[in-house]
C-alpha cells in the first residue's frame, strides 16, 4: 500500500505546513503505508521548525527556484515548482497523491496530472488558490486570468478532500457536483509541552500578558493588533510581539513608543502557553480560503485567543469557549471597550482551562482525521480509479 504526498516544504525545514505533512506521514507509515514525498528544500520565513534526523518516508527532492520577498518572482517560482512537483509525483506512478496548497497553485497542477495519468487525488486544503490571489486584491474573479486557473483547478475531482474546519469543508464543496468525503483537520493542533522554566521575557509583577506571534500577512489585519496594543493599561498588561511578513514592518514601527511591548525575534512553542491571550485575526474577505493555524496553536498550548473575524470562520467556531470576539465590521473602539470591560484575571483563567478542554477535543479531531485518511488510502488502494474525476464544466467558468 503506497500514496504520494507534495509540498514545498518538509521538515527539517521550517513551515507549518511541513510539519502538518510531517505528522500524517508518520501516522500512515506506522500503519503500513509506504509514503513518497515531494518536496523542494524551499523554506517558510518564520516557520516551526522541525528537527528530523531519519525520514521513515522516501524522499524525493524537486529543485526549488527562488525563495526571496519579490513577489513577482516568487509567483513564476511558485508556478514552475508547482508543476514540478506535480510531474515528479507522476512520474512516480503511485497514487493516491496526497496535495498540499504550498507552493500556491498546487492544486491546479495536480488537478490537471491526475486527469491526464488517471491517479487519484486527495486535496488538503491548508489555503485555497486561486481564490487568495482574489482575497489580496491581486486578480479580480471575472478576469481572464483567474478564471483560466479556477478551470484547472477543476480539471479533476479530488476522491478525498482534507479540509480545516466544517465551514471550509462547506466552501470547497461548493466547487463540485457531487459529495466528495471530507475528513476535518485542523491546523496546528498539538498537545504542546510548556517549558518548566519561566521565560525571561515573561512579565514578574503578574500582569496579564497579550502577544502576537507570527505571521502577520495580507490576510490579517494590522489596525486591529495596532489598536489593541493602544488600548491596554501599562500598569496592568504586557505585550509580547514576535511578527513576520507583509506587515510586519509596519507594526514594528509602530510600537517603538510603547514602553509595555517586548519585541522578540522569536518564541518558541513550549514558551506559547506562558502568554495569556494571544491575538489572531482574519480579513473578511479571506473567510474559509484559509484558517490561521496560530490560534489553534495558542489554544493547544493553554492559552486564550483574541480572535478579530468574521463569526463564521472556523477559528470561531472551534475555538469561541477559549476566545473574546472581536467583529471585524464594527467599530473597533467600540469592540476593545466591550472586550476590555470583561478582562479580569478570572476571565482569563477561565477561558484557559477552556482551552485545555478543547486541545483534548481538537486531538480526539485531529487523530480521527487521521484515521479517516489512512481509510481512504486503504480505499483508493483497492479501487484506483478517478472515480468521476471529469467533473461537469462550471458554465460561470466558460
Amino acid at each position: 500500500m503506497r500514496c504520494v504526498v507534495l509540498n514545498r516544504n518538509y521538515p527539517p525545514s521550517a513551515g507549518i505546513t511541513g510539519y502538518s505533512a510531517f505528522e500524517l506521514v508518520e501516522y500512515l507509515k506506522q500503519h503500513g503505508v509506504e509514503v513518497h514525498v515531494v518536496t523542494t528544500s524551499g523554506t517558510y520565513a518564520g516557520g516551526v521548525r522541525c528537527e528530523v534526523s531519519i525520514h521513515s518516508a522516501t524522499i524525493h527532492g524537486v529543485r526549488k527556484i527562488y525563495d526571496g520577498k519579490n513577489k513577482i518572482l516568487r509567483l513564476l517560482a511558485s508556478l514552475i515548482e508547482g508543476r514540478n512537483l506535480a510531474t515528479k509525483a507522476v512520474s512516480l506512478k503511485i497514487g493516491p497523491m496526497i496535495a498540499l496548497t504550498d507552493p500556491p497553485l498546487l492544486n491546479y497542477w495536480v488537478a490537471k496530472s491526475s486527469l491526464s495519468a488517471r491517479i487519484p487525488w486527495i486535496y488538503w486544503a491548508m489555503d485555497i488558490y486561486p481564490e487568495a490571489f482574489a482575497a489580496a486584491g491581486l486578480v479580480k474573479r471575472a478576469s481572464s486570468l483567474y478564471r483560466h486557473f479556477k478551470r484547472g483547478s477543476l480539471a479533476s475531482t479530488p476522491s478525498h478532500l482534507i479540509a480545516l474546519g466544517p465551514n471550509q469543508r462547506d466552501y470547497l464543496q461548493k466547487d463540485y457536483s457531487r459529495l466528495i468525503p471530507t475528513s476535518i483537520l485542523p491546523c496546528g493542533v498539538d498537545t504542546i509541552e510548556q517549558l518548566a522554566e519561566t521565560p525571561a521575557w515573561l512579565p514578574t509583577d503578574n500582569k496579564i500578558t497579550f502577544g502576537y506571534i507570527g505571521n502577520l500577512g495580507q490576510a490579517h489585519d494590522p489596525v486591529f493588533v495596532e489598536s489593541v496594543i493602544a488600548a491596554l493599561d501599562p500598569d496592568q498588561h504586557h505585550f509580547i510581539l514576535s511578527v513576520y511578513g507583509t506587515h510586519a514592518a509596519r507594526i514594528l514601527k509602530y510600537v517603538a513608543k510603547f514602553k509595555h511591548v517586548t519585541i522578540l525575534p522569536e518564541v518558541s512553542r513550549t514558551e506559547l502557553g506562558f502568554i495569556d491571550i494571544h491575538l489572531a485575526s482574519l480579513e473578511p474577505a479571506w473567510d474559509h480560503i484559509c484558517v490561521p493555524s496560530k490560534a489553534v496553536s495558542a489554544v493547544c498550548s493553554g492559552s486564550c485567543l483574541l480572535l478579530c473575524a468574521t463569526d463564521q470562520g472556523d477559528n470561531w467556531q472551534l475555538l469561541k469557549d477559549a476566545a473574546w470576539w472581536i467583529d471585524p465590521a464594527g467599530s473597533m473602539p467600540t469592540e476593545l471597550a466591550r472586550f476590555m470591560g470583561s478582562l479580569t484575571p478570572a476571565a482569563v483563567a477561565e477561558k484557559r482551562a477552556k482551552a485545555r478542554a478543547i486541545c483534548r477535543n481538537l486531538i480526539k479531531m485531529r487523530d480521527a482525521a487521521f484515521a479517516d485518511i489512512l481509510s481512504a488510502v486503504r480505499r483508493l488502494q483497492k479501487n484506483p480509479e478517478t472515480q468521476g474525476a471529469t467533473r461537469h464544466e462550471n458554465p460561470d467558468l466558460q
